[in-house]
């Protein structure tokens, strides 16, 4: 058995290829438990819910606790057919939800784990219309019944195309499959040959080449205009579990072997590996050529972009394993850990805090589990927790300004 394959997955991550087990039919409909995070156009957030929802979310709205949807609000529940047992027909249930929104022009990308990639016009779904409006941009592929595989990454929409990542079975071995989409209609404009490895992630574009990393180890360089693959192709000793991040010419990205990766565009081995006591699951915050990563072991590390070298004293400690990827607030970097506790550190010397609960002292700050990553906008930052609630952080203060439920019922 290979060293990749013996590796075991945290409970909390195995619900990702666990959710799609439903109770169908006469028996019900299953509870999506998705962790689709936080993207904002910079007036409205627009996330995916826990039962299979997308929605736009107006802050200040929220903030004046006014009722739901307000004005530019409004929510699609985002369903997919089952077949029930034992005679029962088939049911609608809510698709589960892993990547986050993608926006462009006002429109919002999203793809499904059960196989489905969608386009949500805002202007359409404020007016409550039927879904898909084709003159305003809407479209679901593939169109039809099919599906492509798994969807969890989020989708890339750069220029006039949408590049999405997903999974499937061929034969006895799992293999990833990238599609290029176009924007105005869906229209296939591309697919990729099957590429060896579970892609869970999100597609990166750079200067027309698509980079995707895959949980067995290697690193695909694709022709954004064909899909064909190009000469370069990295292979690692570890699959690789976090969406990769570029950077001047560097790919960053987290690994099985515990290290976090930096890796030259076209080179054969990093310029530098950092390693913690687990995973790097949540994709690394570069800013101004240094690097914020999180790691499972509950640490976020700060180092050079260039060098690997650290810029503060100790990793900031936030006693947790933190999923989500870390998020610029300012002068500030903000964590969040999977037991749901918000960290405020310093970027600068890497000194920080625990937001508390409003109510709770030994409550964590949401109260609920996280894996989401959270979004700063206009000096707040939002955390979705898996309890389904918005909950919104002051990371001045470091206060919960105010939560709201995003349940669709």
């Amino acid at each position: 058995m290979s060293l990749i394959k013996s590796i075991r997955i945290p409970l909390v991550l195995l619900v990702v290829a666990l959710v799609v087990a439903p109770l169908v039919g006469c028996v019900g409909q299953p509870a999506s438990q998705g962790f689709s995070g936080i993207v904002s156009d910079g007036e409205l957030l627009y996330l995916g819910s826990a039962d299979g929802g997308v929605l736009a979310v107006n802050p200040s709205a929220r903030a004046g606790r006014e009722p739901f949807p307000s004005t530019g609000e409004w929510v699609y529940a985002v369903t997919t057919t089952v077949r029930g047992t034992f005679g029962c027909g088939t049911s609608q249930v809510p698709s589960t939800l892993y990547g986050t929104p993608a926006l462009s022009d006002g429109r919002v990308a999203i793809g499904t784990y059960d196989g489905k990639v969608l386009m949500i016009d805002s202007q359409s779904r404020t007016a409550n219309l039927v879904f898909p409006q084709v003159r305003a941009g809407e479209w679901q592929y593939p169109r039809t019944e099919d599906s492509i595989g798994p969807v969890v990454g989020s989708p890339a929409v750069v220029n006039d195309t949408v590049f999405v990542s997903s999974s499937m079975s061929e034969g006895n071995r799992t293999v990833g499959v990238v599609y290029a989409l176009d924007k105005a209609f869906g229209d296939e404009l591309w697919v990729s040959e099957a590429l060896d490895g579970k892609l869970w992630i999100t597609p990166v574009v750079v200067d027309g080449v698509v980079y995707v990393s895959t949980f067995d180890g290697r690193i695909y360089s694709l022709d954004a205009e064909t899909g064909t693959a190009l000469p370069w192709m990295y292979q690692g000793e570890f699959g690789f579990v976090s969406s990769p991040v570029i950077a001047d010419d560097v790919l960053y990205v987290g690994s099985f072997d515990r290290n976090l990766h930096a890796i030259p565009l076209g080179g054969t081995a990093p310029i530098w590996r950092l390693e913690a006591d687990n995973w790097f699951w949540g994709t690394p915050l570069v800013v101004n050529g240094q690097v914020y990563a999180a790691s499972l072991d509950g640490k976020l590390y700060a180092v050079d972009g260039a060098t690997g070298m650290p810029l503060w004293v100790e990793p900031y400690d936030a006693d947790d394993g933190i999923a989500a990827a870390p998020v610029q607030a300012g002068e500030s970097v903000v964590v969040v850990t999977m037991s749901g506790n918000v960290h405020v550190i310093d970027m600068s010397t890497g000194m920080g805090a625990r937001v508390p609960h409003p109510t709770n002292e030994r409550a964590s700050t949401c109260n609920a589990e996280v894996v989401a990553s959270p979004y700063y906008l206009d000096g707040m930052v939002y955390v979705r927790s898996q309890n389904n609630v918005l909950c919104a952080i002051d990371p001045v203060s470091r206060v919960v300004a105010y939560t709201f439920s995003l349940d669709m019922e």
